[in-house]
């Protein structure tokens, strides 16, 4: 609001009338050459675009951050600026994540292991966890349930009551990168009292992956459990992307 008004939407009709104008601009503007230079350049004209249009990125502080937690953690230069940001939900408290292009669940719990004792059900996460609802083929954003513990409306239900089709939930990659990020910023642990069922994930048993603190062992774990099973403590934590 920037006088006293809620700004308004443009209809599809005046975005597409706006688009040709742009169109018949840079038709008559480029050469071949300068099109394909701005083709292999879609960050350096993404910011060109909104110096034009006065376009804030609500989100360009949070990429920054993910830019270098990606640095410092990974030794990876990110670059998240054209990375689509999905709806946030509107009941709840949420938290942003980016998982980078080429990340893999076992080089995010080597990085685990180098911050603080881990524990994982399986050498070869990548392996025993091969279906997944996301994977990191390119770089992406989800976000997911920011609390320490589980979704409090999830907790004692099982896997197959809550996300048999792995609609819902947070993934293995998802929740290694979560736990990682809350230690650094808290110097704290999630899920030290219950269990988070991974249901964006599956293992090659058919199992879902789960993942806590350990607390006799002050570790934290990668291990699975039925879909069936269930615990008052434990439960799905939601994502969305």
């Amino acid at each position: 609001m920037s006088n006293g008004t809620e700004s308004k939407k443009p209809s599809i009709k005046q975005l597409a009338t706006l688009a040709g104008f742009i169109t018949e601009c840079l038709a008559e503007f480029l050469n071949l050459e300068r099109v394909q230079y701005w083709l292999k350049n879609k960050t350096e004209l993404k910011r060109k675009l909104r110096e034009v249009f006065s376009i804030t990125d609500e989100y360009g502080d949070i990429r920054r951050q993910w830019e270098q937690f990606y640095k410092n953690q990974f030794g990876w230069d990110m670059d998240f600026s054209l990375v689509l940001i999905p709806t946030r939900p509107e009941v709840g408290s949420w938290r942003l994540l980016f998982i980078a292009k080429g990340l893999t669940m076992n080089r995010g719990f080597e990085q685990c292991k180098k911050l603080f004792k881990s524990w994982r059900y399986n050498d070869d996460l990548d392996k025993a966890i091969p279906i997944n609802a996301r994977n990191a083929n390119e770089n992406y954003a989800v976000w997911v349930r920011d609390g320490i513990e589980p979704d409090a409306e999830h907790l004692g239900k099982s896997t197959r009551q809550v996300d048999p089709d792995m609609k819902i939930g947070i993934t293995v990659l998802e929740r290694i990168i979560f736990e990682i990020k809350y230690f650094l910023e808290t110097g704290s642990r999630l899920d030290t009292k219950g269990v988070t069922f991974c249901s964006g994930s599956r293992d090659s048993g058919g199992g879902v992956p789960n993942c806590c603190w350990y607390p006799a062992d002050g570790g934290f774990g990668v291990s699975w459990y039925d879909l069936g099973s269930s615990n008052s403590d434990f439960g799905v934590r939601s994502a969305v992307s």
